[in-house]
């Protein structure tokens, strides 16, 4: 893996965030108006009762860090498909991994400006800080951007296989795991006889821990380290599958096929 050439790509995803009208409506605009729908419905509850709002603040600001960091890693290159430059790409001495690397700092940098500008703007308009959490925030900013990951690096992984015919899964395979995840209520709000999907999700464990941490000023340190390892294992088993996928399309010819 070069870093030379993982540079240029980084500076593409630069041009292609700042330019991208599509990118940036998806990326900024829409959480934006959803934030501030989910801060006003936060202040409206808070006047009965203050820790239900920010149950929905919280929740609202860690999933995006999922979402966008998914999205910025699995579109990017559905757009260069679309464009018809993804093949192309490879005519240099590129590697499927130095791609892969490239798109996840890229995602790192928009998922670390978008939830640090709403962070900000939480902070003055709803009173919310996300600096409560203290030192373990940053424990959970790297399981839910590792999830992210993992998440669009398997989606990638089946785009390179089976094409466009499953584009959608780029931005609405993730959301499988919200109702799961026990982003807005706790894993008790879940009907008894689907409760235990809740605990395959790490996402789970993060929002169980900053909620707990919310309410009683206490870090589940057990529930950390149970979300980590599980980030650690999808992450794995989702770069083993996109590898997979990848020496599989390129055997068939599917790989130059892919936006065609």
């Amino acid at each position: 893996m070069s870093w030379q050439r993982i540079k240029p790509l980084l500076l593409h995803s630069w041009y292609h965030a700042t330019h991208s009208k599509e990118t940036q409506i998806d990326l900024v605009w829409f959480t934006l108006i959803q934030f501030l729908i989910f801060g006003l419905i936060a202040k409206v509850i808070s006047a009965g009762q203050p820790e239900m709002g920010v149950v929905l603040i919280l929740g609202f600001l860690l999933w995006e860090i999922v979402r966008i960091g998914q999205y910025s890693v699995t579109v990017s290159m559905l757009w260069e498909v679309w464009s018809k430059s993804f093949n192309s790409l490879f005519i240099a001495p590129l590697t499927m991994t130095e791609w892969i690397v490239s798109q996840m700092i890229a995602a790192a940098v928009k998922t670390f400006l978008v939830i640090g500008s709403l962070a900000v703007l939480g902070h003055f308009l709803f009173h919310f800080s996300l600096l409560q959490l203290g030192i373990a925030l940053p424990l959970y900013v790297l399981v839910l951007i590792g999830f992210a990951y993992a998440s669009g690096i398997f989606i990638t992984g089946l785009i390179i296989r089976y094409g466009t015919n499953i584009q959608s899964f780029a931005w609405g395979l993730i959301y499988v795991f919200q109702p799961i995840s026990a982003v807005f209520y706790p894993v008790q709000a879940l009907p008894a006889e689907i409760r235990w999907t809740s605990y395959i999700s790490p996402i789970t464990y993060v929002m169980e821990s900053a909620r707990h941490q919310f309410a009683t000023s206490t870090i589940l340190w057990n529930y950390v380290v149970i979300s980590i390892v599980m980030c650690a294992l999808y992450l794995v088993g989702a770069w083993v599958f996109m590898q997979e996928m990848y020496k599989r399309a390129r055997r068939t010819g599917e790989f130059a096929r892919l936006g065609d």
